[in-house]
């Protein structure tokens, strides 16, 4: 056992191997039908229980508001007779949390070894070459790319504010497309029956427009047009990982339609990480294996808590609706009302509402409209991508801060002119598929 592992209260130790189990748990709530999914948010909310004194006094009043808003709703419901809130509060998010867990297994496997032996690169060139890399890895390995990145960048100075920029634009943006990420995985809850496939084309091209802005606003002369910029040293060979992820992911889903994405991901990155790793490093598979389930599965304690506690609230947006008889502002659900909703969320992210929020309220809040669901899902895709930005509670922007001593204010603020201009290209997007589609 390593020192950091050694270092660590058993109760740790428990709530890692709990929330393992609960990639087992989500998958199997996702093929068998009736799979008694609340048991699942039980074990989760023990490992949660377990790891609560690690969260940030931040974190741990947003969930605590979260839970009781959403039990003080819950209760409301169950007043007026709607059933099953609980089950639903339980449930939900369980195989979004499944995913996550899953997809942190990938970062044993992606990186490249020689990558971090060689030289930093300067120029509009490695900054392009960072963009590019940070998007592509985080696209599968979620924030573990861009500490991956930000280690090497950092390894003999100080992040500086355009790195800082560089890396959570380009990352966060993934979550327009990507199946791996956290957004993709609300938003095929909240808008069931939303097509991946479509999903994915529809955000590859705001990713790419995206981050070409992104290295048009750092090639700027306010950022020295780039020339001082140390950027990641990234090689073609080294994305086969992401590569091959996302194509398999999308080649099942279009062949077993009726197969879960979420359950198909779970699978999938557990098992290419233990065969590469079996392949490659043999007997040293296993320590490999403990030590991301004893130090890194504890490290998610913050961001599972929260995606319990948006469980609990959506669970209570419901309940609210019924007891309160919350009448929907809109008569339909098109490209305008579906553009006022992503400005609506990306205000409410900027003051710290993270999006995962402000879904588990508006899905249920929108649902009588029975909104395309390919519409719905895209709009929620976009505010985590654009509107997670600049939002005081991303984990990547205090990471960012915490660990690396980045300005918190000053990036947030660099980072709202990118997220204004994007939302701007998105709203142009919903106009784009709602026309393409005949809608209104």
């Amino acid at each position: 056992m390593t020192p950091a592992e050694s270092a660590r209260p058993r109760r740790h130790i428990v709530a890692a191997w709990l929330l393992l189990s609960v990639i087992a748990l989500s998958i199997l709530g996702e093929v068998i039908p009736d799979f008694p999914e609340a048991a699942c948010g039980v074990v989760a909310w023990t490992a949660c229980a377990l790891l609560w004194l690690r969260l940030s006094r931040r974190q741990a009043i947003v969930v605590v508001l979260l839970v009781l808003a959403g039990a003080a709703g819950i209760a409301a419901g169950m007043a007026s007779g709607k059933q099953g809130l609980v089950g639903r509060a339980l449930a939900q998010n369980i195989p979004l949390i499944g995913l996550l867990i899953a997809v942190s297994f990938l970062q044993l496997i992606s990186g490249g070894r020689s990558m971090g032996e060689a030289p930093l690169g300067k120029g509009r060139l490695a900054l392009a070459r960072t963009l590019i890399g940070v998007h592509l890895f985080g696209a599968v390995i979620n924030f573990s790319a861009v500490a991956i990145f930000a280690d090497r960048l950092t390894a003999r100075s100080r992040l500086t504010l355009p790195q800082a920029m560089a890396l959570s634009q380009a990352f966060i943006i993934g979550a327009t497309w990507s199946p791996f990420y956290g957004a993709m995985a609300v938003a095929l809850t909240i808008a069931p029956g939303a097509n991946l496939t479509l999903l994915v084309a529809a955000g590859l091209p705001i990713a790419v427009i995206g981050l070409v802005l992104t290295w048009l606003i750092l090639s700027s002369r306010r950022y020295q047009r780039a020339e001082a910029f140390e950027g990641y040293p990234l090689h073609l060979e080294s994305l086969w990982v992401p590569a091959v992820l996302a194509a398999s992911v999308l080649l099942v889903h279009e062949y077993k339609r009726e197969w879960s994405v979420l359950a198909v991901i779970a699978t999938l990155a557990p098992l290419v990480t233990l065969v590469t790793l079996l392949v490659r490093d043999g007997s040293g598979t296993w320590p490999a294996l403990r030590r991301l389930i004893h130090v890194r599965l504890p490290e998610m304690g913050g961001e599972t808590s929260l995606f319990l506690a948006a469980s609990v609230l959506s669970a209570g947006m419901s309940g609210a609706i019924v007891a309160l008889d919350i009448g929907v502002p809109f008569s339909r659900y098109g490209a305008t009302e579906a553009s006022v909703v992503l400005v609506v969320t990306n205000l409410f992210a900027w003051i710290g509402f993270h999006p995962v929020i402000m879904a588990s309220v508006v899905g249920p809040w929108l649902a009588p409209l029975h909104p395309d669901p390919n519409l719905l899902a895209m709009t929620f895709l976009m505010s985590w991508g654009v509107g997670l930005t600049s939002c005081p509670m991303s984990n990547t922007i205090l990471a960012l801060h915490g660990r690396y001593g980045v300005p918190f204010g000053t990036l947030l603020a660099r980072n709202r002119v990118y997220s204004v201009m994007l939302t701007v290209v998105c709203i142009g997007v919903l106009y784009l598929y709602v026309a393409w589609t005949g809608g209104a």
